[in-house]
């Protein structure tokens, strides 16, 4: 009975997914906002407010525990496809204006959204577990991420893949987003733990699974890639190791997609796990991770937000979303000699959050540190922000392609073998 109710649930949730997908390329927007939007009118914002009878036989609550397992493994395919598509190269080799903007683009909305989170932690918007110091993390942390494979998608359909501002914004939003599962990581061991003592072991446990992974997963990855023939053994052992680590971050204390993230990034840069990957996309982009939008929407309550004061801290919430994001990276590259319009749009593109957004938010309600009503606010803000770019990028100019791949999002940056690049090799200095 489980099955079937599951196999409907599936078939409701892909057309639903592509109908608002479709919609948004028709209004210039970017899939994963189709995706998004299509979350939210299946769960109680729209379906459940207009007929909560059809809601409630769609998504019976012995469901949800399946559907959610369903939409997590979505996302550790989909954090290993990312951290697959990074390229560490480029990052590693990029100058002194990439460190500086990086680094700005952090900092500046991850210390704004800790200042905001502390006058509103009295507010009674920090979920049941949360306590200053991981509700500060927590806000902050929401507020310093862009989404790198978003980035990616919009800067091809602008044409801006191998102009200067677009590498330099790419290479920024993948250092940030590093940078914040780190602090994601930090926080979670902080409100799993129950003292001092055991965030220090799940951060120490977190380092040396870290090292391993780099010291002795990755050698041993690229030695089997040379010597083993098989295609079959290669594919069996790299989802292996996947699985593993997904399961090892998540018995340390920690959520299983950083180990899926974690995977992707020392995956060896070669032919026989791109294809893997590209592959993987195909499936994982179409049938698991939309269950994880409808199982997002499914806890968003826009409702919840009613009266001035709430709409007002939710206008707040924006405001400082995007004050940070922007000036902390338009105003790191103008002080370095560039144009007011490159500057302008670095901003623009490093305050795009979609997908990777909403997937810190989730793990944020999950482990209850924000309250359903400051997890609405939120999602709001991760959408509105992300809907500015496309609109924003037009009046300077960048223009949408005229034939686009009417293809549900994913990470878009084509996987190249290694000693390839996967982006332009101009230097930025």
């Amino acid at each position: 009975m489980l099955t079937g109710q599951i196999l409907l649930l599936l078939i409701v949730i892909l057309i639903v997914v592509q109908l608002f997908g479709y919609m948004s390329r028709f209004i210039g927007q970017q899939w994963v906002i189709g995706e998004i939007l299509a979350g939210l009118a299946l769960g109680p914002s729209l379906l459940g407010a207009l007929f909560p009878d059809v809601q409630a036989l769609l998504f019976p609550a012995s469901v949800m525990p399946t559907l959610q397992t369903l939409g997590d493994i979505g996302l550790v395919l989909y954090m290993f496809s990312l951290g697959a598509r990074l390229d560490t190269q480029l990052m590693l080799s990029q100058g002194r204006k990439a460190i500086i903007t990086s680094l700005n683009g952090i900092l500046l909305p991850l210390l704004m959204g800790a200042i905001l989170a502390f006058f509103l932690y009295p507010t009674g918007l920090a979920g049941a577990s949360a306590n200053l110091i991981s509700f500060m993390l927590m806000v902050g942390t929401a507020m310093a991420i862009t989404a790198f494979p978003v980035l990616a998608r919009l800067l091809a359909e602008r044409h801006m893949l191998t102009t200067k501002v677009g590498i330099l914004a790419l290479t920024c939003a993948a250092v940030g987003d590093v940078a914040a599962w780190c602090l994601l990581a930090l926080m979670i061991a902080i409100i799993q733990a129950t003292g001092l003592a055991a965030v220090a072991v799940t951060v120490g446990l977190s380092i040396i699974f870290i090292m391993i992974m780099l010291v002795v997963v990755r050698p041993l990855l690229r030695y089997a890639a040379q010597h083993i023939r098989s295609e079959q053994v290669l594919i069996a052992g790299s989802f292996i190791l996947l699985i593993a680590s997904a399961y090892t971050t998540n018995t340390i204390g920690i959520h299983p997609v950083f180990g899926g993230f974690l995977m992707g990034i020392i995956l060896p840069r070669r032919t026989i796990f791109t294809e893997q990957v590209t592959s993987l996309d195909r499936v994982n982009t179409v049938l698991f991770l939309p269950l994880f939008f409808v199982s997002s929407g499914l806890r968003t309550q826009i409702s919840l937000i009613s009266g001035p004061g709430p709409w007002l801290i939710c206008l707040l919430i924006f405001l400082v979303a995007c004050a940070g994001k922007f000036l902390g990276g338009s105003l790191s590259v103008r002080s370095m000699g560039d144009s007011w319009k490159d500057s302008a749009i670095l901003g623009i593109l490093m305050n795009t959050r979609g997908l990777v957004e909403l997937i810190v938010l989730n793990i944020g309600l999950d482990l209850k540190v924000l309250s359903p009503t400051l997890f609405a606010m939120l999602v709001l803000m991760a959408i509105v922000t992300t809907m500015m770019a496309s609109p924003l990028l037009s009046l300077f100019g960048y223009r949408q392609n005229s034939q686009q791949d009417n293809s549900p999002s994913q990470p878009e940056q084509p996987l190249q073998a290694e000693g390839q690049s996967s982006f332009s090799k101009q230097n930025i200095q």
